[in-house]
């Protein structure tokens, strides 16, 4: 197994939360651009099954580049090892 030194280990990190008319996802990521992009990865995966399911409805479904044009995405910020009770850090 590979050591990682702790200067490779990120202090902190950052969640990117998008909720819709009936889901919330969410993206994890170093930085807020990882997170976004992860958000909108899983958004991608999302909408894929919908069209496979209901291909006449693309149109209607926007990609991955148009959601923030639909609903905000917003960013949370998180420090490793740190103890949480909803967003609100305890210890």
């Amino acid at each position: 197994m590979m050591q990682v030194s702790d200067a490779a280990v990120p202090a902190h990190f950052y969640v990117a939360e998008m909720i819709t008319h009936n889901f919330i996802f969410k993206g994890t990521g170093r930085c807020k651009d990882d997170a976004r992009a992860a958000l909108l990865r899983g958004w991608t995966a999302h909408r894929n099954a919908l069209l496979a399911q209901y291909p006449e409805r693309s149109d209607s479904i926007p990609v991955a580049d148009k959601m923030e044009e639909h609903f905000r995405i917003y960013y949370l910020e998180f420090d490793m090892d740190a103890g949480y009770r909803g967003n609100d850090r305890l210890v």
